[in-house]
């Protein structure tokens, strides 16, 4: 705990075996105190609410008056790197949070008799053992999940999986056949039932053939802190630190190209002069989801002017490999999912990325931060190689995927 009089930070409190941290404390004119919590978000979510409910009903019987509850959020409207004077925005929730502390009590109750009983509790599995944040004790929980389970089942509404849930349904193969679904969920649950992809050739084939080549495979690594960085950027705003690309013209033969920034200066100029060099004047950039793509190509045309022309004829040449897999081609080896990390296992399972040091974006993120950081010369280059291999794998897997499209 840190105060310097009128604030004391991550204050704890103890009473009746219920623990609680407070972010800040804030003593006011009049003698009480304000509870501020201090959340990441840009907007007042749901299960904010009971998590300082809970503080204040702790503080208050410690002997603390509580006058107002805030929750102080991230200010992404406004805010523009270098000025972050108002990074944060603060709400009074005093109000909101009634409901939750009213309820506080009997929640007690009912968790502190859990906790004395000594045979496991039985709670049904669903949508809130991820949301809003994952249980630590899901693995366990879900251990007897199928992989074809209901949760596979694309933009099926959690009443829905509630139903089966309570029938004892979580294998795809046991949903009745009476069992109202939608059109696009009813094709994926046969293609399981039956083993059977549903792939639309001539759809395909005539997507493909909207390629003008040379063919560049493109992919972006990104980071959107809380917090900018870069003159002219606003909390959560994505830029790129990182690209690969893999170029194959009219025989087949490929060539690699990459980005990499590797220290802490604003990358954005670097590597826009470097993608335009990289990416010509001609030929399909095939992208896996365009919209991100063409969403920092887009920031980076807007923040530089003078490369207006050149960024611009770069996003009218994106081509979406997704929307092969949205529209044409389903695989009840992909899991429901149309992520490339679900699509490349079930089309080329030569490639994986178990072997590599970097497994996916969010590790990406956190390596790159760890390098650019980084003042052992040795474990920065290792960290450097790790990243080039794994942004390189998400090219080389769309050369992939592209291939067993054209030779289907």
């Amino acid at each position: 705990m840190q105060s310097n009089g009128r604030f004391i930070f991550e204050a704890a409190f103890l009473k009746d075996d219920i623990f609680v941290r407070c972010d800040i404390l804030k003593r006011n004119e009049c003698g009480s105190w304000d509870i501020i919590e201090v959340k990441s978000s840009t907007k007042i979510k749901d299960e904010h609410l009971p998590d300082v409910a809970i503080q204040k009903y702790v503080v208050e019987r410690c002997d603390f008056e509580i006058g107002q509850v805030s929750l102080m959020l991230i200010n992404s409207k406004d805010c523009y790197f270098p000025d972050l004077s108002n990074l944060f925005i603060l709400f009074d929730v005093s109000g909101e949070i009634q409901d939750s502390y009213n309820e506080i009590s009997g929640n007690l109750t009912i968790m502190k008799s859990t906790l004395e009983k000594t045979d496991e509790p039985i709670n049904s599995i669903g949508d809130h053992c991820s949301n809003p944040t994952e249980c630590p004790f899901k693995d366990y929980c879900w251990k007897d999940v199928p992989k074809q389970s209901i949760f596979t089942i694309p933009r099926l509404h959690k009443t829905k999986k509630k139903e089966l849930i309570k029938a004892g349904i979580l294998d795809i193969i046991h949903i009745p056949v009476d069992f109202k679904l939608s059109d696009k969920q009813q094709d994926y649950v046969d293609a399981v039932k039956n083993n059977e992809k549903q792939i639309s050739i001539a759809e395909i084939r005539t997507h493909l053939d909207t390629l003008e080549y040379p063919l560049y495979f493109f992919d972006f690594e990104t980071l959107n802190p809380a917090i900018p960085r870069f003159v002219g950027m606003k909390p959560y705003e994505d830029f790129a630190f990182q690209y690969s690309c893999h170029v194959m013209d009219n025989n087949g033969e490929l060539e690699h190209r990459e980005y990499l920034h590797t220290d802490e200066s604003d990358p954005r100029l670097p590597i826009t002069e470097s993608l335009i060099k990289d990416l010509g004047d001609r030929g399909s950039i095939i992208v896996y989801n365009a919209p991100f793509e063409r969403r920092i190509l887009q920031k980076l045309r807007d923040t530089f002017s003078e490369y207006s022309i050149a960024l611009d004829n770069i996003i009218e040449r994106l081509w979406d490999q997704l929307d092969i897999f949205k529209s044409y081609y389903m695989d009840p080896a992909f899991y429901g999912s149309n992520s490339i990390k679900n699509v490349l296992p079930a089309l080329a399972p030569e490639l994986s990325y178990e072997s590599l040091n970097v497994q996916k974006g969010d590790d990406a993120q956190a390596i790159w931060e760890k390098m650019i950081r980084e003042t052992n010369m040795e474990k920065k280059q290792q960290l450097i190689e790790d990243l080039k291999t794994y942004c390189e794998m998400d090219t080389l897997a769309m050369v992939r995927i592209h291939l067993v499209l054209a030779g289907i």
